[in-house]
């Protein structure tokens, strides 16, 4: 009915038009009233041609999907109604929506595929994210993570509902089959994002924001399928959490992911959705299933498994131009009689030397587990905790038993011996000889245990008896990554072990918060370190309460500051002043672009009793200059004793334009008359740099900030500029020359507000992401008063410290500078001690005049243990770190590598850590159309860690030794400071200088890493610590020679990326070779 009204208006619209062509062609002349009708007639027209052209467009597509629709349901229709064959179909066109059946049968044996398809709601700022995806139990993990590619995000388009945000269409899929329904399985995603908030210093880098789990399976077994959006949660990672769990942590902020959860048979038809974050609202929550006591699986005969003479039909469905095919997360055989176990790591036990022994039960006789060879038990070395903080790592040992006699009550108990000693040389880590170990199997060093189901049923209601029988269509083993809770003795009877509550019994008592990790696999062991990473635990990404609140100024300034106005400065105080400091004061001056001094001076001491990290001064300078010019800027120094160097040391500097141009934010760059300007009035938080203005350069708001000057991580200064009131004669008024008791009425002096009022625009002291794991470390600092500080440095009688006149003047002399003295520099390793769980990082960039002539690569490892030095089989106990992206533009003898910072996490504190870089020459010949590889000359060097309880933070160019390290080497090490080490055994000829040959390294807090520039522009110099570089031999390191390119060096029939991945590949490979033949040193 709508079509044919339409219609018939614009019948009705020609036939008056066509009348009125007539008549113009009768009248040379018409009138402007007639013209001016005919206008309006034309454009309503027009306007309702378009209204119905949009309509029947509308009303087409409708049709559209109805006839496809139809299409879907006709062959099940003519199956049903005739007995004829059916008709060939030409396939549909892919469509724009496909539903989702969600009753559709679970298939075990196909499994099921997820469909990631976009993420929306992100902050406007991100400009790239991707995810990570793993399939977990509420306690192990099954499979290793996938990452998935890296995406680009887009604007919000007006078809979502949050406009002011960006986009980003994964359009990934990754198949699963052979998944057993488990009711606690569920999909881990990560969700790592570049850009947006805190990321003012390292946009580019991918960083963990957020996370959530997808619940796959109801308690009754079936497949939650269908088209959901679920929410992101905020870090840390807990991946054992159950998705019903997930309700009570915080979101982050709006982040969805939206996805699909299909049967396997299904994913042809579903990779034929056109992706498209304007159809969001397709999709819906899921159904999250209650937590159960007990995991289980539905308690139906499943089907059996397609006949080896069936095979599944082979198809290839088509898919999106964004969408790829991802690696299937692996299951074992279940016919497979071969089992084993790799043992990883204890966490947070007691310090000692420990060992775990595993022991497979029967249940429900009791007896051990018999294999073809031996009973299923088996013990670890021992080690000690002691090179990695709070661990004690068993370098995933490893035990397999073939053809194991299974029955559906086998469970292992692990038991977990330890001998605590007072004190553990880190050089000594590895275990004795056997006949001192067995000492540890007694009652007296059993101290904790842990218990897990070998066998898991999807029939929970069978008993012990009944579980005696193997059965494989019902039963599975127990495979994959599980991280068991350890419990006080005594160990329990194997038949008191229950398959079903074991992660909640309260009968038992827990060992601290101690677990043990071990990967139990069927078939072949799984290659490579266990997943996933323990650094998923880490909450201190998140951005303390209070540490550092945003704000920034919403309109700008637009009142003129004229002639005979004045301002006044206050300094309020700092904030996360670093461990280095004592009493502080804060000096600053008022100068233009050329450095000229105007007005007077500032000096703020600081309050008593405020504390030395975040002092309070409350100090305020006036100005009533009328000469400033518009250029003007505030340039403020820290001054305090250093708490290590006992001197005057400058902590830090600050900079703060005075004026802004009228109606921007912007300095003004000169300072020509008649330029209107406004005064940048209100509260600031500035960050501190750790070097001032070279003086040669015009001095500018941001010249530091331009300069690349290193910032003092977390440190800030709080200063406020206030316009001040004119009197009766038109100029400003002076504190002065008012009572005291009315310059808070007259506005002369305004009290310091609190930092969480939130009213200091903060915009330029945005933290970085190591900042922000700084700041937990800094808050939990105890705090020290400015006047305990003082009796600390004093050291005077207690009579002098009761004045606190006697305290400010002493604090007064030592803070003024002398004409014949500097003062020290802000030592920038002392900012925060070490924290273990952040662990240290290490970027080997590039090496200066090696002597041979092919490629070259590098890998490290920190001594104490040096394992890989020690030979077999330790190097499983602290794996060597490699580097892989060398850069073809650099040459043979000056290469360079661009894989970045290396992670050495949870490190303990040793004082004299040392970190072993060992380079390596490759050869790479051809020889009968194959590519041979080989190893050549070597070289090696060493760098200290910690300075007191501080890692270096800074880059180091360090020079190379011929050869390789030897175990009394590493030894002697791990016993003096290495630099001294170092220069002795120069002079003694026991280690042999490469000539002219060194190494470029960035050694860093792992906090830190981001201070540490890597791409320096050519125009900056970069600051580079030479004290490991022998006395009067610099030149000889400064010069660099020439050599070949690398790319030049490329064997023909390789393009430069797949060579540069063969290469690292091939590296360690060879490596691992000579250490397992015992040719670590040739």
């Amino acid at each position: 009915m709508k079509m044919k009204g339409l219609q018939r208006e614009l019948m009705l619209l020609q036939n008056l038009k066509l009348k009125q062509k007539n008549d113009r062609e009768g009248y040379t002349m018409g009138s402007l009233s007639s013209n001016k009708n005919t206008d309006e007639l034309e454009r309503e027209l027009r306007r309702l041609q378009a209204d119905h052209l949009a309509k029947m467009m509308g009303l087409q597509n409708e049709l559209e999907l109805l006839k496809q629709r139809m299409l879907l349901e006709k062959p099940q229709q003519i199956r049903i109604e005739t007995s004829q064959p059916p008709q060939p179909q030409i396939p549909p066109p892919p469509r724009p929506y496909v539903e989702v059946e969600p009753m559709a049968p679970y298939d075990q044996y196909a499994g099921f595929v997820i469909f990631y398809d976009f993420v929306l709601n992100m902050d406007p700022r991100v400009t790239a994210c991707r995810l990570i995806v793993g399939l977990h139990s509420t306690s192990a993990v099954v499979g290793d993570p996938t990452v998935l590619p890296t995406v680009y995000t887009e604007p919000a388009t007006r078809g979502t509902y949050y406009q002011n945000s960006s986009n980003a269409v994964i359009g990934a899929r990754q198949p699963v089959p052979k998944c057993p329904p488990q009711s606690d399985l569920g999909i881990v995603v990560e969700l790592q994002t570049s850009g947006g908030p805190a990321s003012e210093y390292d946009k580019h880098s991918l960083i963990t924001r957020a996370w959530t789990k997808l619940p796959v399976f109801d308690n009754d077994g079936n497949i939650i399928a269908g088209k959901f959006r679920i929410p992101f949660r905020n870090v840390p990672i807990k991946p054992y959490l159950h998705a019903s769990q997930l309700q009570s942590l915080n979101k982050y902020g709006d982040v969805e992911l939206y996805y699909r959860l299909v049967n396997m048979r299904d994913a042809e038809v579903q990779s034929l959705v056109n992706i498209s974050a304007a159809n969001y609202s397709q999709y819906r929550a899921p159904e999250i299933p209650p937590l159960l006591p007990y995991p289980r699986s539905p308690q139906r005969q499943l089907p059996p498994p397609p006949p080896p003479s069936e095979p599944p039909p082979q198809s290839t469905p088509r898919r999106s131009r964004q969408e790829q095919r991802l690696p299937s997360i692996p299951r074992g055989s279940p016919q497979d009689t071969t089992i084993g176990f790799q043992v990883d790591r204890v966490k947070n036990a007691e310090q000692g030397e420990g060992k775990i022994r595993l022991t497979a039960y029967y249940a429900s006789t009791g007896k051990v587990v018999q294999s073809s060879t031996s009973p299923v038990t088996c013990s670890t070395t021992a080690v000690k905790s002691n090179f990695k903080y709070g661990y004690h790592v068993f370098g995933q040992q490893e035990a397999t038993f073939n053809e194991v006699d299974l029955q559906g009550d086998m469970v292992v108990i692990a038991r977990f011996y330890l001998r605590k000693r007072q004190q553990d040389l880190l050089d000594d880590y590895v275990p004795g000889d056997q006949a001192q170990e067995a000492t540890l199997y007694d009652e007296e060093t059993l101290v904790a245990w842990a218990a897990i189901p070998l066998v898991l049923s999807n029939d929970q209601s069978l008993g012990l008896k009944s579980r005696a029988n193997y059965n494989p269509s019902s039963m599975y083993i127990n495979t994959g990554t599980h991280t068991l809770k350890l419990y006080y003795p005594p160990v329990p009877e194997p038949n008191r072990i229950p398959f079903e509550d074991l992660p909640l019994n309260r009968d038992w008592k827990r060992y601290g918060r101690s677990t043990l990790r071990l990967h139990i696999f069927q078939g072949q062991p799984r290659p490579g370190s266990l997943s996933p990473s323990d650094l998923s635990d880490d909450a201190e990404e998140v951005l303390p309460e209070f540490a550092w609140l945003p704000l920034e100024r919403k309109t700008p300034l637009k009142e003129p500051f004229l002639t005979g106005d004045g301002f006044d400065v206050y300094v309020d105080g700092c904030r996360y002043l670093p461990d280095s400091v004592t009493f502080t004061k804060v000096a600053g001056r008022v100068l233009d672009k050329k450095y000229e001094v105007y007005g007077k001076d500032i000096t703020a001491p600081v309050k008593l009793d405020s504390d030395i990290y975040n002092p309070v001064y409350e100090h305020k300078t006036e100005y009533r200059e009328s000469n400033l010019p518009p250029s003007a800027t505030l340039l403020f120094k820290l001054y305090t004793i250093d708490n290590f160097y006992k001197g005057l040391t400058v902590v830090g500097f600050a900079t703060l334009n005075i004026f802004v141009e009228s109606g921007t934010e912007r300095q003004p760059p000169v300072d020509k008359p008649g330029l209107q300007i406004s005064l940048n009035e209100g509260a600031h938080q500035l960050r501190l740099y750790s070097q001032g203005p070279n003086g040669v350069d015009p001095l500018t708001e941001s010249c530091l900030r331009d300069a690349g000057i290193r910032v003092l991580p977390c440190a800030s200064l709080l200063v406020r500029i206030t316009k001040v009131p004119k009197g009766p004669n038109g100029k400003a008024l002076e504190s002065s020359k008012v009572p005291q008791a009315d310059w808070l009425r007259l506005g002369l002096w305004s009290p310091r507000p609190k930092y969480s009022d939130r009213i200091y625009y903060s915009s330029k002291c945005m933290p970085s992401r190591g900042e922000s794991k700084l700041f937990h470390s800094m808050m939990r600092r105890p705090a020290v008063t400015n006047r305990e500080a003082v009796a600390k440095v004093a050291q005077a009688k207690e009579s002098f410290l009761r004045s606190d006149k006697n305290l400010e003047e002493y604090i007064r002399n030592k803070l003024t500078k002398g004409t014949d003295s500097k003062p020290l520099e802000q030592d920038l390793n002392f900012i925060c001690q070490y924290s273990p769980k952040s662990g240290i990082k290490v970027s080997v960039d590039s090496a200066m005049n090696l002597p041979w002539g092919n490629f070259t690569h590098v890998h490290m490892c920190l001594n104490p243990p040096g394992a890989f030095y020690l030979g077999p089989p330790h190097a499983t106990y602290d794996k060597l770190t490699f580097t892989e992206l060398l850069d073809l533009r650099s040459t043979n003898t000056s290469p360079v590598w661009k894989d970045g910072f290396k992670d050495f996490p949870r490190r303990s504190f040793h004082r004299f850590l040392t970190l072993i870089i060992h380079l390596q020459e490759i050869q790479v010949t051809i020889a009968k159309d194959n590519y041979k590889y080989g190893l050549l000359e070597q070289a090696w060097t060493a760098l200290q860690v910690f300075t007191d309880k501080y890692v270096y933070t800074t880059t180091f160019q360090l020079p190379l030794f011929q050869g390789s390290p030897t175990p009394q080497m590493l030894k002697q090490l791990a016993r003096e400071p290495c630099k001294e080490w170092l220069e002795r055994n120069i002079r003694g000829n026991v280690i042999t200088l490469l000539d002219g040959a060194s190494v470029f390294v960035r050694l860093a807090d792992g906090r830190r890493e981001d201070e540490l520039a890597s791409d320096v522009p050519g125009n900056r110099l970069l600051e580079v610590n030479t004290e490991y570089i022998p006395p009067q031999m610099e030149e000889d390191y400064s010069r660099e020679r020439p050599g070949k390119p690398l790319d030049a060096l490329v064997p023909s029939g390789k393009t430069p990326e797949q060579f540069v991945d063969g290469l690292a590949g091939k590296f360690k490979n060879l490596v691992y070779k000579l250490y397992e033949e015992g040719n670590i040193s040739k």
